[in-house]
């Protein structure tokens, strides 16, 4: 029972926490189709470029299904740094 990604990602969120415990979104995409091989490429370079990588955290934007209800639904997803890594490093 729950709910379960099948991998498919429409989006990224990179985003840190501030002083009051705040989420604050430092990137954001999120498209109506799968993400492209260059739309990673795009959400990778700004992290890479990011001073300060040590408390950063992500969300996929993905499709989902539940055991509670019927049909497929897009929601924020986390994911670690290393998911992050194998996803979104695309090496030309």
């Amino acid at each position: 029972m729950g709910i379960y990604t099948n991998g498919s990602i429409f989006g990224i969120r990179i985003y840190n926490f501030n002083d009051d415990d705040f989420s604050n979104t430092l990137f954001e995409k999120k498209y109506n189709l799968i993400m492209s091989d260059e739309e990673r490429k795009e959400a990778y370079t700004f992290y890479n470029e990011l001073n300060n990588k040590n408390e950063v955290f992500f969300r996929i934007y993905t499709e989902c299904s539940s055991t509670y209800c019927k049909g497929n639904f897009l929601m924020w997803h986390p994911i670690s740094l290393n998911k992050f890594l194998e996803e979104f490093d695309i090496s030309a």
